[in-house]
């Protein structure tokens, strides 16, 4: 079996936690690769373990992000251009979205033999339009946040479901979360937690100038649109994928969000149900 490890080394622990992995995958009989560009992270590895990124996850038979659940999502998203399963590996602090903690690696005979379950996640496709022409493209896992930039002035959004009108939102913003997503921005935004193998997209107003805007669930062939409104109090209307770079969204510009054809596909070596890992990380 072929395991790209995929360390993010701004974690204080994710390389001494990511060549203790790299020692007890080989000693298994396990092939695993590490990232060229950290090779003078891992002395102790062989040569011919480091391959450039892009082939690291073209050659995987899984793919095994090392760091928290940024990371994981960073790594995840990578995975899943070239349709391959994850396993996140945590060395971080709560890490929601790491099965695999640096105590549990002797489960890894079961990674190995194929005794796992792989959890189908979905996740949203964002498409970003100036008028008629598609401009940007992005996936999320999370969700997908449009807010506003500097100053302290509400934006004005009027957001669509399925060319239906929704509401003029006057708020800090919106998110648009997958069930993955619930337990993060959304979650902190009041909205509901989600079972995360579900499918159903969330929509959650950040900080409304209104009593009567609350979070929605929307079945999952539901596509949103979202428009800035030029009488907004704060003219600079920013939008994120996964809380990764804020890019802006001008007066002409509108976004379409709605599921991806594929889902990403989780390695979950343990029998625990969601609610476990929501007791034990983030409760």
């Amino acid at each position: 079996m072929k395991l790209s490890i995929i360390p993010n080394l701004t974690r204080a622990r994710a390389g001494e936690v990511a060549s203790r992995l790299f020692s007890a995958l080989t000693a298994l009989g396990g092939e695993a690769f590490l990232p060229a560009s950290q090779r003078s992270a891992f002395p102790d590895a062989p040569d011919g373990a480091f391959l450039p990124e892009a082939e690291l996850y073209r050659v995987a038979d899984a793919v095994l992000p090392v760091g928290g659940d940024g990371s994981v999502i960073r790594a995840a998203k990578r995975a899943y251009a070239y349709d391959k399963p994850v396993l996140g590996v945590n060395a971080g602090n709560l890490a929601y979205l790491c099965s695999l903690e640096e105590s549990s690696f002797s489960l890894l005979p079961r990674l190995l033999g194929g005794d796992y379950t792989l959890q189908p996640r979905m996740l949203l496709d964002v498409t970003v339009y100036e008028g008629d022409e598609p401009v940007r493209r992005h996936f999320a896992l999370n969700d997908v946040a449009v807010a506003r930039g500097r100053g302290v002035g509400l934006v004005d959004l009027s957001v669509s479901a399925n060319g239906k009108p929704i509401a003029d939102y006057v708020a800090d913003g919106v998110i648009f979360a997958t069930p993955t997503g619930s337990t993060a921005y959304s979650m902190s935004a009041g909205g509901p937690i989600v079972e995360p193998t579900l499918e159903a997209m969330l929509l959650t107003p950040v900080c409304p100038h209104s009593l009567a805007f609350r979070p929605y669930i929307f079945a999952p062939d539901t596509v949103f649109e979202v428009r800035g409104n030029a009488r907004g109090r704060n003219p600079e209307v920013l939008y994120s994928c996964d809380g990764e770079e804020s890019l802006p969204l001008t007066d002409a510009g509108r976004i379409v969000i709605k599921r991806a054809e594929r889902k990403l596909g989780l390695i979950s070596l343990t029998s625990d149900h969601f609610i476990d890992v929501l007791n034990k990380k983030a409760l």
